[in-house]
């Protein structure tokens, strides 16, 4: 019991100050409370578990990757969402972007209308998402970033969801951008 008490401290203790001395230089963009967003704009878990319920739908929780799950989420309008990240453009190699994205699974004899993300990066298409009632996304998406993608260090990422997806029905929990892939556990 001494044993396990002893290596359950090392391991938070370890996690705690790799956290702590990474945290600030990874550039993220939590999604919390804005000034000038409407009241639509910002959803937390329990609000999109309670109208998912009501769909007849299960929603994923906001993931805890680097520590980032805070349950607030900025909801993606009709037209689109646009947002900055900054990263020191001296990386020389692949950084990786993740996106937290609101997720549902249909409950057994729910309706569930395809729907599609198109994910842009600094104006360039880069991935495309589909949901369906069989076919969903792992969470948080990851797509990969070459140096001459953002020269400047600006990453602008744009969610624009398909033309038949009427209201909020995306949302974004967490992005952020590392220089190593994260691990699939993680």
């Amino acid at each position: 019991m001494k044993l396990r008490t002893l290596l359950l401290t090392a391991i938070f203790l370890s996690t705690l100050g790799a956290l702590s001395s990474d945290d600030s230089k990874i550039p993220k963009q939590e999604f919390g409370l804005e000034e000038g967003l409407l009241p639509e704009d910002i959803s937390t878990f329990p609000e999109l578990k309670t109208w998912a319920i009501y769909q007849s739908y299960e929603l994923e929780p906001d993931s805890p990757h680097l520590g980032l799950a805070d349950s607030i989420c900025r909801m993606v309008p009709e037209s689109g969402l646009r947002f900055l990240l900054e990263k020191p453009s001296n990386t020389k190699s692949t950084v990786y972007l993740y996106l937290d994205l609101t997720k549902y699974r249909p409950l057994k004899g729910s309706k569930f209308k395809p729907r599609k993300l198109q994910i842009l990066v600094n104006g360039k298409p880069k991935r495309s998402l589909l949901t369906e009632k069989n076919h969903g996304f792992q969470n948080p998406v990851e797509i990969p970033l070459e140096p001459s993608e953002y020269p400047d260090g600006k990453i602008y990422v744009e969610l624009v969801p398909s033309q038949n997806s009427v209201g909020r029905f995306w949302g974004i929990w967490d992005a952020f951008v590392v220089e190593n892939r994260l691990e699939e556990k993680e």
